[in-house]
């Protein structure tokens, strides 16, 4: 009998998921499971030769989402309850998808199969955290996002209500005190600085968008309304 090879990035991806299912999804309402589900199954449908993906609702404290390997999105209820609509809501899913159908995990597989396992809570949030940002950079997130934008167009969503989220999520992070992370890094911010656009500025944004693994929520929002306004809110997919 041949031996037989799990792929380790699949393998942490279910264990990881059972963990956050038992710790945090305790979602009882069903116009947030009937959002997400009908969100999700439109934004499948127009990916078909691709795997299905599915979104559990996390009962968590930050206003986000996030995914990982396998077939799993997490999309955190303080995030969904603050989206007005469903096109909202499914830029957020789909630019989760788009980590995927881009093959943002590929190097997932390094160093998925050497993390130890643990029923810790503390431990499974600090692997999630750290796998996210594995998976992170300026160039795949702005990729990520313009793929998603594409995906909800494909979808018969409403672009510039889908982009709102960005909007939504710049004030949920405002009201987490993070300015740097609407705005970029406030050294860098003032246009009458003589040093602005110099070299060392540039490195020290290059730096601080690689410790963040995204560039700031302010441009990406006004990256994908350019384009939206550019294209005329078609897709060239």
């Amino acid at each position: 009998m041949s031996e037989i090879h799990l792929d380790p990035r699949i393998e942490f991806s279910e264990w990881l998921h059972k963990k956050l299912v038992a710790e945090y999804a305790k979602e009882t309402e069903a116009w947030a499971r009937e959002r997400v589900g009908r969100v999700t199954a439109r934004l499948n449908r127009e990916r078909p030769r691709r795997p299905a993906l599915n979104v559990e609702i996390l009962w968590i404290t930050p206003c986000t989402a996030f995914t990982l390997p396998g077939r799993h999105i997490y999309f955190s209820r303080r995030l969904l309850e603050r989206l007005p609509t469903d096109d909202a809501a499914a830029f957020v899913i789909a630019h989760e998808i788009a980590h995927h159908d881009c093959g943002h995990f590929t190097l997932f597989a390094g160093w998925a199969d050497r993390l130890p396992r643990s029923r810790a809570a503390g431990y499974v949030a600090s692997v999630v955290r750290a796998a996210e940002h594995h998976a992170q950079s300026p160039e795949r997130e702005n990729e990520a996002d313009l793929y998603a934008l594409e995906l909800c167009l494909k979808a018969g969503y409403d672009g510039d209500l889908a982009v709102q989220a960005l909007e939504i999520l710049e004030n949920a992070t405002l009201d987490a005190g993070d300015y740097d992370g609407v705005f970029g890094p406030e050294n860098l911010l003032d246009p009458t600085d003589p040093d602005a656009g110099s070299v060392s500025s540039r490195i020290q944004r290059w730096i601080w968008q690689r410790s963040r693994g995204y560039v700031p929520l302010r441009e990406r929002r006004e990256r994908l309304q350019t384009w939206l306004k550019a294209s005329g809110g078609r897709t060239s997919r």
